[in-house]
């Protein structure tokens, strides 16, 4: 039986999953990004990010904070960002899926460009925060039904704009 590879998205929600449950989670103060007071589980925080009712002023609070310490401290606050992030995003789907050159190419494309913006210190936290943000945005405007029931989709190169 051949099984497949999972992609770069599946293995991070996977890592995500485990760094945000057990006896030491990931969370964020809540006072820091104007929520309930005590700390809050990225888990629990990623419902509550994208929730209909969720004002942008938090979103973006939540996604700076994310942003600053995926910067300071790297390693789990990556996976930590990308993965409150992750649901918001849209994956391509059709011919490609399973295919050398498809999925699992745009994965790793979408997790290099959130790696570079990162890295690139001429970018700041609240900017990258705004453009992951939108991401999310877009991303899901592009998964509502279009005429005929067809879905349009946003591709891993879209990730981010050059200017915010």
């Amino acid at each position: 039986m051949c099984r497949s590879s999972p992609s770069p998205l599946d293995m991070l929600e996977t890592t995500f999953r485990l760094l945000a449950t057990g006896p030491h989670p990931l969370a964020l103060s809540g006072p820091t990004v104007g929520l309930r007071a005590g700390p809050i589980g990225l888990r629990d925080l990623r419902a509550m990010v994208f929730h209909p009712a969720a004002s942008a002023s938090m979103q973006r609070a939540v996604l700076v904070e994310l942003v600053g310490r995926a910067r300071r401290h790297r390693g789990a606050w990556v996976v930590g960002l990308v993965g409150v992030v992750l649901p918001g995003l849209a994956r391509p789907a059709g011919p490609t899926a399973g295919h050398a050159g498809g999925i699992t190419d745009l994965d790793a494309t979408m997790l290099a460009r959130v790696l570079e913006q990162l890295d690139t210190s001429e970018v700041r936290s609240e900017e990258v925060a705004e453009g992951l943000l939108w991401t999310v945005v877009i991303s899901r405007r592009a998964r509502r039904p279009a005429r005929g029931g067809t879905h349009l989709v946003v591709v891993g190169s879209a990730l981010f704009r050059s200017q915010f």
